[in-house]
């Protein structure tokens, strides 16, 4: 490999390493409801713009500590996102 061809691939991952935490910064973590008696809830990881699709099925926001236990989510799912950039 050439000097040049390593220069080349090392900003290549650099730039999508940055691109990946981009990304991640604008995703946040849901209690997801799955419609199952056995397993009701499911803590599942989505974009902030699909919050409200989520919500109005009943998906619930911010998780607690203790998970998605069904006895233990709060709320009516009215829970509001941290704004863009600052999600989980």
């Amino acid at each position: 490999m050439t000097k040049q061809t390593l220069a080349i691939g090392g900003v290549v991952a650099v730039a999508l390493a940055s691109a990946g935490v981009y990304v991640a910064q604008n995703r946040i973590e849901i209690c997801h409801a799955t419609g199952s008696s056995e397993n009701p809830w499911q803590v599942i990881t989505i974009s902030e713009k699909a919050w409200t699709a989520h919500q109005a099925h009943g998906d619930k926001y911010p998780v607690p500590a203790n998970g998605c236990a069904a006895a233990d989510v709060p709320g009516d799912g009215g829970g509001t996102p941290p704004p863009s950039g600052g999600g989980i």
